[in-house]
């Protein structure tokens, strides 16, 4: 069955597909891309004094790293694989400040999204291309002065060669607004406003077909994908007529903001 790519039921899907949430392509960014500037900030706003909340942690690899950095961190993600995973890596690795809770905090909790922790819980809130949902109820949980930071995908116009792709491997057209706009106005809605943003777009390389097969056939179900010696002649004309001598690019676009709540 062809699903929507990130929506919940590709998630669940995907969950079943490998052991944990990571891409599993082997490609090339610019050193500055926006995801080695989220995680530095990141990095930057936690101290050994400060409460931590993620939304939307995976199997918990970003919420163990950051784990002694601070007080204590709630970690929480919709998928119950991952967050089976996160759990048995926080016990091999025997770190107690960190809290892992399954709980899908889009549900509505008097029409609004709830996220599984009390009033005034957290001196940071951060989410790594989670999803915007939790901003509704991000003033409930976070501290007077609390900082929010979350890094977005913000998808660019697909090159010309997308064409030429299957139509269910095609990369996604984006709507009519940007990343930006969305993220403005699920925040204005809760009257906060960002603080500082930051707008990456850069290119994604990949050295190979197979690794651009892996890419694009991400998530599929695998009954529906065809093996790559049937996709290889597409592939290998789209790298014969539109990649440079490092491989083929793919536009790579991420949005970053922090707001701090008053």
């Amino acid at each position: 069955m062809s699903l929507k790519p990130h929506s919940t039921e590709w998630y669940d899907r995907l969950s079943t597909l490998q052991r944990g949430y990571y891409y599993p392509w082997k490609s090339k960014l610019p050193l500055i891309n926006g995801e080695d500037i989220f995680l530095a900030q990141v990095k930057d706003m936690i101290t050994p004094a400060k409460d931590v909340l993620e939304v939307g942690c995976g199997h918990g690899e970003l919420a163990l790293q950051l784990a002694a950095s601070c007080q204590t961190l709630l970690a929480y993600d919709r998928v119950p694989a991952y967050i089976r995973l996160a759990q048995a890596s926080a016990d091999e690795q025997q770190v107690t400040n960190v809290t892992f809770v399954c709980a899908d905090s889009s549900l509505a909790t008097n029409q609004r999204a709830h996220i599984p922790a009390g009033e005034q819980s957290f001196d940071v809130i951060y989410s790594r291309r989670g999803p915007l949902h939790w901003i509704d109820d991000a003033r409930r949980v976070a501290r007077p002065n609390a900082t929010l930071i979350q890094l977005n995908p913000s998808p660019l116009p697909p090159p010309i060669w997308n064409q030429y792709l299957p139509q269910q491997f095609q990369l996604p057209e984006f709507g009519a607004l940007t990343m930006e706009q969305i993220v403005r106005q699920r925040l204005a809605q809760n009257q906060i406003t960002i603080h500082s943003c930051w707008t990456f777009q850069v290119q994604e390389t990949f050295s190979t077909p197979e690794d651009f097969y892996t890419f694009i056939t991400w998530g599929h179900d695998p009954t529906n994908v065809p093996p790559l010696t049937q996709l290889a002649p597409t592939l290998n004309r789209i790298f014969q007529d539109y990649a440079n001598p490092d491989g083929l690019e793919i536009p790579f676009g991420r949005f970053l903001w922090h707001s701090i709540i008053r």
